[in-house]
């Protein structure tokens, strides 16, 4: 077990990834990604090749509304929506969350994954984006390609985070540092890598996964559900 030391608390968090044989094998548009290293302890799988490494205080997030008003947030906004939410004393503001990352399409898990940032849902209320008639959300990467959606039911899960730590350290690159989207109770390829803009619409924007036809809807099978207890939430938007 690594251990992982938060403010003023201490995680143990396994560093390794733990392949399930719950499906099959890899699916046949496998040939299709840019990057499947499943043989390092914490697996890395990605459709599009990496982006160029950003430092944190250069992040830009693009965030934009019903409205169609864009607006920048950089890493120290985002910090003081933490700060201003929820968070207990001392941890200014940061939610940590100990869940698995699950590649159902590769049939991977990395179990010891303790997860640090800010809640989606906080973020998305303070930048007014949860206005009503917002059914659902679209997350950008900064590979320049990779998008996928959110419902309002989904996004809105205290479960989701906008994580900028991973086990105690900053958010590797090759995790998709400075920052990422974490959706535990979906597949893995929802939570998007590199985020660099969000944007709310009445409709769905379906995805990419969806639109290349390689996944229906993101669900996880009830197999992993019930070994890792990841109940999605009750959603009227699917």
């Amino acid at each position: 077990m690594a251990q992982a030391k938060g403010e003023g608390k201490i995680y143990m968090a396994p560093r390794r990834a733990v392949r399930r044989p719950i499906q099959a094998a890899p699916p046949a548009f496998a040939g299709h990604f840019s990057v499947i290293d499943l043989e390092r302890e914490d697996f890395v799988i990605s459709l599009f090749p990496l982006p160029e490494p950003l430092a944190p205080e250069a992040l830009e997030v693009v965030v934009c509304g019903l409205d169609c008003k864009p607006r920048r947030l950089r890493m120290a906004d985002l910090e003081a929506m933490g700060r201003a939410s929820q968070g207990e004393p001392g941890t200014r503001g940061i939610v940590r969350t100990h869940v698995p990352l699950i590649c159902q399409i590769f049939n991977c898990v990395i179990e010891g994954v303790t997860w640090e940032g800010f809640r989606l849902r906080d973020v998305l209320a303070r930048t007014g984006l949860d206005a009503a008639g917002a059914n659902h959300f679209a997350f950008y990467s900064r590979d320049g390609h990779y998008f996928e959606a959110l419902t309002r039911a989904e996004a809105l899960d205290p479960r989701v985070l906008l994580a900028t730590g991973m086990n105690g350290g900053p958010l590797p690159h090759e995790h998709g540092g400075p920052i990422r989207l974490v959706v535990p109770f979906l597949q893995g390829y929802k939570s998007i890598k590199w985020l660099c803009g969000i944007r709310a619409f009445p409709h769905s924007p379906l995805g990419i996964k969806t639109l290349l036809g390689q996944s229906k809807d993101g669900s996880l099978a009830r197999a992993w559900q019930e070994r890792y207890g990841l109940v999605p939430p009750e959603d009227p938007g699917r």
